[in-house]
């Protein structure tokens, strides 16, 4: 959400959605950084199997549903987020 600070409203209650719009959006935003560090975990553990030492690699038809179902929880992320 973009504010211009120097039209900034008079009304009180004006100003208290504009904050409580601020802080719901800084939630979602939380929200949505804190999936994609549990997705980036998954990849980083996806790639050791991949590539780590033969007795923890997974076989390419597991790794390609685990980066299915990553795109698919990135995509659903990315279109929750706000446009900048």
């Amino acid at each position: 959400m973009n504010i211009d600070l120097a039209a900034l409203p008079d009304d009180v209650e004006t100003l208290q959605r504009l904050v409580r719009a601020l802080a719901a959006e800084r939630a979602s935003l939380r929200e949505a950084n804190a999936e994609i560090e549990r997705l980036n975990l998954i990849i980083k553990k996806l790639q050791r199997s991949q590539f780590g030492q033969r007795a923890d690699r997974l076989d390419d038809n597991q790794l390609q549903l685990a980066l299915e179902d990553l795109n698919t929880d990135l995509a659903r992320i990315e279109a929750s987020l706000p446009l900048s």
